[in-house]
């Protein structure tokens, strides 16, 4: 990768306790103040300060550090009695559903800003809450490991991305959790290799930029980086600054959950193709192996990584469990038309769906829908998930005269699909579905009508069986993007 010239700036040195940010360090100068008040008590935060989004800043006007953190620094963790400022709250930091289901599953916290954003200190505060976490980071590479102190070398910043990758490439083949990548990330092609290893490894990636309100002022950014960047080169990597516009938004199944619906559904078609006749024909194939979760590997794994000129063809070290979600607006259609762009950015930019990224919701399964194409599993959105839903069928996708259906009865989660058959067609059949059995209340002489241990199966037009559960499932989910 070329030289970030974000990292040239005057090579300091600063000792150990300076990067893990010891507020009595000489040599910190109170870089990390604003991080000792991350946790603050209740009855001195006015409401507008603790409001989420709102511009509050330490009263003393001190700055956030960029250097990669440690738990031996005083405690961001709120007390009992305390809470999170605003520039620090999101819902995997201060919510504690969010924070027990991302400590039990696979997740990349990929970290954004420029040097002085207060980037790094919300790394120490997800550290703190998240044990066990791996942190990569270039900036490690220049930090000596017997000293502690830190010596930027431009020359040698190719070596450093390299070594951050390898850094997260070992710990994500093993399946450790979580991982935090603390870089810049400035551009899209910076953290694209990260995406690749979450895509690659069944990793919830939750993409995190500091709320902090002078996150995009060069001038307070260059007053505040430890590493005394130049205000030109802030400037400069401003200017270029790429939004990060996702694929998808979807709410995202447990590993261990994934496994449960791969298990019903495998059963399932095991229950269809020993049945009557009536059953589509051929049924679809699931993926082998999925049907077993494994939880993440403990940080304190001795596993090593292979060497990097092997890794690209190597399988990963341990099986990535199923990454199963279902979408709550899907933004990559190719051939998008202006409206459909407009309608895209403007999900994006909705405050709701910022705000409700890595927050965890409760809902059900109640259905598996199986065709020819496709296994799904249809979600009942709750209410909180509806306000987020916009990916109801568009009007050149409906069937012609079909009946209108509540919103979000195309919520669904795809299991598997035939070779060549789109995701998208898992849930316009489970729409067809659900059309059929709206307007044909009984099932037709010549289709599936099959008692099971999970409920009432029948048939829902050629080639399609709809099995309603007698017992819905209850699931988990958290709201996360995908690039």
């Amino acid at each position: 990768a070329p030289a970030d010239p974000v990292a040239m700036g005057n090579s300091n040195s600063a000792c150990k306790r300076c990067l893990r940010g010891e507020a009595d360090c000489p040599g910190n100068d109170g870089a990390f103040d604003f991080g000792s008040r991350l946790v603050v008590e209740v009855d001195d935060v006015s409401d507008s300060a603790a409001t989420p989004g709102s511009e509050a800043a330490p009263a003393n006007g001190s700055a956030a550090g960029e250097a990669v953190g440690s738990t031996e620094s005083e405690s961001l963790v709120p007390s009992s009695g305390a809470r999170l400022l605003a520039h620090a709250a999101f819902p995997f930091t201060a919510e504690e559903a969010s924070l027990a289901w991302l400590r039990a599953n696979r997740v990349l916290f990929l970290m954004r800003g420029l040097p002085g954003s207060g980037k790094s200190t919300l790394t120490r505060l997800l550290c703190q809450l998240y044990p066990g976490s791996t942190v990569c980071s270039a900036d490690l590479f220049f930090v000596d490991p017997a000293s502690g102190a830190y010596q930027f070398d431009a020359d040698r910043l190719k070596e450093a991305h390299e070594a951050c990758n390898n850094r997260a490439y070992e710990a994500m083949s093993c399946g450790k959790s979580p991982v935090i990548v603390d870089n810049t990330n400035v551009r899209r092609w910076e953290f694209q290799f990260y995406i690749d290893l979450a895509t690659r490894f069944g990793y919830v990636l939750l993409l995190v930029v500091p709320k902090t309100p002078w996150r995009f002022d060069a001038q307070q950014l260059a007053n505040r980086t430890l590493h005394s960047v130049p205000l030109e080169i802030i400037e400069q990597r401003l200017s270029s600054w790429e939004a990060a516009h996702p694929t998808y938004y979807a709410w995202f199944l447990q590993s261990a959950d994934a496994a449960r619906l791969f298990r019903l559904a495998r059963d399932f078609l095991d229950c269809l193709a020993s049945s009557a006749t009536g059953a589509p024909e051929p049924l679809p194939q699931l993926p082998a192996g999925v049907a077993t979760a494994e939880p993440p590997v403990p940080a304190s794994s001795g596993r090593r990584s292979k060497s990097r000129k092997q890794r690209s063809a190597s399988p990963p070290q341990s099986p990535a469990p199923p990454l199963l979600h279902a979408t709550a607006k899907f933004c990559g259609r190719r051939g998008a038309s202006q409206q459909e762009l407009v309608s895209q950015i403007d999900y994006h930019n909705r405050p709701d769906v910022q705000a409700a990224l890595g927050r965890v919701f409760c809902t059900a399964v109640s259905a598996i829908c199986v065709t020819t194409r496709t296994v799904s599993f249809k979600m009942d959105l709750s209410e909180q998930q509806l306000a987020l839903w916009d990916h109801d069928v568009s009007e050149n996708e409906a069937p012609p005269g079909s009946p209108r259906l509540p919103a979000g009865s195309r919520a669904h989660v795809t299991i598997a699909t035939a070779p060549r058959v789109p995701a998208k067609q898992a849930g316009l059949d489970l729409l067809a579905a659900l059309q059929q059995a709206s307007q044909e209340p009984e099932p037709g002489p010549d289709e599936l009508v099959l008692m099971t241990e999970w409920g009432f199966a029948r048939g829902c037009g050629p080639d399609t069986c709809l099995l309603t559960l007698d017992e819905p499932i209850a699931l988990d989910t958290i709201l996360a993007s995908a690039y």
